[in-house]
């Protein structure tokens, strides 16, 4: 695209002014089934994403100061490069939005705006806006697989601090037990929305300074420690104020304005005093031959919505055959000794062994193209009253034994569960969410996940986890 000259005409100016603009919109209409799904998660102003379109309206005005961007003539190499990029970008994103990996389908809108940028402007202009076109990475989900961690890290640190001032308290996983009740640190506790704010500011400090990498690395170490601090001195304080005042105040149930208080008041001064780096003006570049590289970007953009429009894969459903030997005695999911937290399925069946072994499976197929095969699971069981103390591998096959501790009664269960991809079975929930896209392809529509369950009568588990191990043969 020909960057401005002295004898462009002002309607000239403001068309390359507006166009990597409009090529982002572009992108967002041509890819609206992407699009539609993250602004509807930004309006829910949830735990992650409360900030989506503050993030996306501040990168489409830097965008829009930054241009014209500087449009130079690449090798016939690097524009191919660009191209086939962008095309690959594309198709990843029809995958993943033939099988509902929404992850992946947002991430490929990313690297489709990159691509198309670079493929029309090139390699400098890439190059100089790198870190601007990666900003739009705090508005995607992404950041939601850190919650677990993010909660037992929680745990973990208050946990010592408690014990640091000799609190009478116990801590047990995510639980904090004072005299007076119990303090949980449940998901919305885990800072995950202090963490990426603060990243978010350190970037956008990061790029207005114009900050080297290694600035850049710096900033973000420190963006991430004040958003865990943040979080960290806001579970302690409440812990304090749930003991001196015996679980009466307010503060306890309603804690978040104070949480975001406590956050400004370390967030703010770290931003006072964050380095300015003075930057330099951007020369401009100009080339001519950007109409061809334009129109051929353009066709590729459209692939991937071009192969949704023409084939996609209707679910088959087929009646689902039962797995539980019929001679076992069969009982309500409610008499599971954990019960397995999953959404509404397409048919569960549940039993026990004569020897106490409880056996669940929740069939699920598709029933609409919008259907994921492998279902949104973010927990399996109950992190409040159950604890995880223990998981080890069976040697030989893809099977996991965890052994549980409920947080009030001492009960200890073992479980054994795996997740059966239409005849493929592993151990691991991520695992199962990548079979899927085989499975998909391949036409087949049928996903379990199969759970066996023994109390324990001693807390090693050792009698259990043998008939646990001897039922799993039994149900292959």
């Amino acid at each position: 695209m020909e960057v401005i000259t002295p004898n462009n005409s002002q309607k000239y100016y403001w068309f390359v002014k507006l166009a990597p603009v409009a090529l982002v919109l572009l992108s967002a209409a041509f890819y609206f089934e992407t699009t539609s799904a993250l602004y509807f998660r930004w309006i829910k102003w949830d735990e992650g994403l409360s900030h989506g379109l503050i993030i996306i309206g501040l990168f489409l005005y830097f965008l829009f100061i930054s241009s014209p961007l500087n449009a130079t003539k690449d090798h016939t190499f690097i524009r191919l490069l660009f191209l086939t990029a962008l095309g690959i970008s594309s198709l990843a994103w029809y995958l993943a939005n033939l099988i509902n990996l929404y992850i992946i389908e947002q991430l490929s809108l990313l690297a489709i705006i990159i691509f198309l940028l670079a493929s029309v402007f090139g390699f400098h202009a890439l190059r100089q806006n790198f870190k601007l076109l990666l900003f739009p990475i705090f508005a995607i989900p992404v950041w939601d697989q850190l919650t677990d961690p993010l909660v037992n890290l929680s745990g973990l640190v208050v946990g010592k601090l408690v014990r640091l001032i000799e609190l009478p308290a116990v801590i047990d996983s995510n639980s904090i037990f004072i005299p007076y009740g119990e303090i949980v640190i449940a998901d919305g506790c885990s800072g995950l929305r202090y963490l990426t704010i603060s990243l978010a500011i350190a970037y956008i400090i990061s790029y207005l300074n114009g900050y080297s990498l290694k600035k850049l690395t710096a900033s973000l170490i420190i963006a991430t420690l004040i958003g865990l601090m943040a979080n960290w001195l806001r579970i302690f304080i409440l812990v304090i104020v749930g003991y001196e005042t015996q679980m009466e105040s307010s503060l306890m149930s309603d804690h978040e304005y104070f949480g975001w208080a406590l956050f400004a008041m370390i967030l703010f001064p770290a931003i006072y005093f964050a380095p300015v780096v003075k930057r330099e003006p951007v020369k401009q570049a100009t080339t001519t031959e950007s109409q061809p590289r334009l129109i051929a970007a353009l066709i590729i953009l459209g692939l991937g919505p071009l192969l949704n429009l023409i084939w996609s894969a209707a679910p088959s459903i087929t009646e689902i055959d039962n797995k539980i030997p019929h001679e076992l005695t069969p009982i309500p999911s409610s008499r599971m000794p954990i019960k397995v937290e999953l959404i509404s399925d397409n048919k569960n069946e549940n039993a026990v062994t004569a020897d106490g072994i409880f056996i669940q499976i929740n069939h699920f197929q598709r029933k609409t193209q919008a259907d994921k095969l492998v279902p949104y699971i973010p927990r399996l069981y109950d992190h409040v009253a159950w604890s995880l103390v223990k998981q080890q591998k069976v040697e030989g096959r893809d099977l996991a034994i965890q052994i549980f501790r409920n947080k009030h009664n001492g009960t200890i269960v073992a479980q054994a569960q795996w997740f059966d991809v239409a005849g493929i079975v592993s151990s691991s929930y991520a695992a199962a969410k990548l079979l899927q896209i085989p499975a998909i392809i391949r036409g087949k529509n049928n996903f379990s996940v199969n759970t066996l369950q023994s109390i324990c009568k001693t807390p090693a588990c050792g009698e259990e986890i043998d008939r646990i191990k001897i039922m799993r043969n039994t149900l292959n």
